[in-house]
């Protein structure tokens, strides 16, 4: 019995050394996955090292993934289809739904539905869900994907092209949609509620293959994390906007429209993927016959965290 307690110790003890041992590498988005986990009590007596790299938007931090400098990170679905289309050996391992998108324009805009952007200006990122999110609305339309003309370039830059008249709508994400309406007073044309998309934890083969451990308590993490974002708004906008840098209302408003509640449905998960690449392959922007089954991996879902209360 004695041998027996004394191999379950040192076989404790080496499981637990090399948990230790391990460092995840993640790649954020501010006031992204970072925010809420640090927020909801969730970075606390991790069993592994943890390093976070900050980035502007989604295509830099693929790019990091896609060479190997991160093991993990924080995307909209259209950037993960962007990055598989054109090659990245990335995998989405958990979800989150996602309803911060919209349309802004200026609040004396003639823009009032979808059908009024026809020849008009739109700015937004290229293979974002922001772009998804027009592309679907046109073709819901009935109107073809050149009746806009899209203008690529950066969040930030293209709010300010929308307030100096250099385009006629901008489609973006959060906090850019709460602070425009808050400090410029643009209004929201077409609003993303009604768009549900998906937010992904994704990672590489590699650290799935070899730190798959690690992934599966970070996810749980994050689950438990977001859950406690979509209870507690008012709590968790104050952390954004002490992070931010946000008035409280802005901060607010942000986490009141994202409304990131975990999905672990696989099949919802990988219809609204799926939707994603249509849109885009439909557009011509990446090769047709890409499946969502390559893009999720459902091996990680059906594996929901507990909120926390």
């Amino acid at each position: 019995m004695k041998l027996k307690l004394i191999a379950s110790a040192v076989l404790a003890i080496t499981v637990t050394a090399h948990a230790a041992s391990t460092e995840l590498v993640v790649g954020d988005q501010k006031g992204n996955a970072r925010a809420v986990m640090s927020a909801a009590g969730e970075l606390n007596n991790l069993p592994y090292e943890l390093k976070w790299y900050e980035f502007p938007n989604a295509a830099p931090l693929l790019e990091s993934l896609n060479s190997q400098h991160l093991d993990a990170g924080l995307v909209g679905d259209g950037p993960l289809a962007f990055a598989v289309a054109a090659g990245a050996n990335i995998r989405a391992i958990q979800a989150s739904q996602y309803l911060g998108n919209g349309l802004l324009v200026k609040q004396n805009s003639t823009i009032q539905t979808i059908a009024d952007l026809k020849g008009k200006k739109v700015a937004t990122v290229k293979g974002s869900s922001g772009q998804n999110m027009v592309l679907n609305a046109l073709h819901q339309a009935g109107l073809s994907d050149d009746s806009v003309s899209f203008v690529f370039t950066t969040p930030a830059e293209a709010t300010l092209a929308l307030d100096n008249g250099a385009v006629d709508a901008v489609a973006t994400w959060e906090p850019y949609v709460s602070f425009a309406v808050a400090q410029s007073g643009d209004r929201i044309a077409i609003d993303g509620k009604d768009a549900p998309v998906s937010n992904y934890l994704v990672a590489t083969d590699s650290a799935i293959s070899e730190k798959r451990a690690a992934l599966l308590d970070f996810r749980q993490r994050l689950i438990r994390a977001r859950a406690w974002g979509v209870a507690h708004p008012q709590e968790y906008a104050k952390g954004i906007a002490s992070l931010l840098r946000l008035p409280d209302a802005v901060a607010l408003s942000k986490v009141q429209r994202e409304n990131n509640a975990p999905v672990e449905d696989y099949a919802l998960v990988a219809q609204r993927q799926q939707a994603a690449i249509d849109t885009f392959a439909r557009s011509g922007l990446i090769k047709p016959g890409l499946q969502a089954s390559t893009l999720v991996d459902a091996s990680f879902f059906g594996q929901q965290g507990a909120a926390k209360p």
